[in-house]
């Protein structure tokens, strides 16, 4: 699988805190400009996917049967999880969820997909592809 390396540098990298362990995940943002909606976490690991004929349902409407539809037909995970509507990533630390979904219809539009290290992006358009963050 492809690696991509994000600098510690870049405006677009970051920490995520716990609100359990209180722990800094490192993780990359995609920038609203990427339009990377609607995406969906593993509800097991971190690894999250970004499907260009779910945004073509969302483009212009977002509603509960809309969510329905998407998660219904939303894979399993390489890890043997499942991509849910309502995970986040999980702490490096703990390993409990950090919550950034927190209305999975609202979430639907959201542009910014959050990527922690180690974790991997799969797409119905591209490769899939870790995510490394380094100094």
């Amino acid at each position: 699988m492809k690696i991509v390396e994000y600098s510690r540098s870049l405006q677009w990298v970051g920490d995520l805190r716990c609100n359990q362990c209180n722990g800094l995940t490192p993780a990359w943002r995609s920038s609203g400009m990427s339009q990377c909606f609607p995406h969906f976490y593993c509800d097991t690991c971190s690894n999250v996917i970004h499907r260009a004929s779910d945004q073509r349902l969302v483009w212009s409407d977002k509603s509960r049967s809309i969510l329905e539809q998407i998660t219904n037909t939303l894979p399993k995970c390489s890890c043997g999880g499942q991509f849910a509507a309502n995970c986040g990533p999980n702490c490096k630390h703990c390993h409990a969820e950090i919550a950034i979904v927190r209305d999975a219809v609202e979430y639907l539009h959201n542009p910014n997909m959050i990527v922690i290290d180690g974790a991997c992006t799969y797409s119905d358009e591209r490769e899939p592809y870790m995510v490394r963050i380094v100094e």
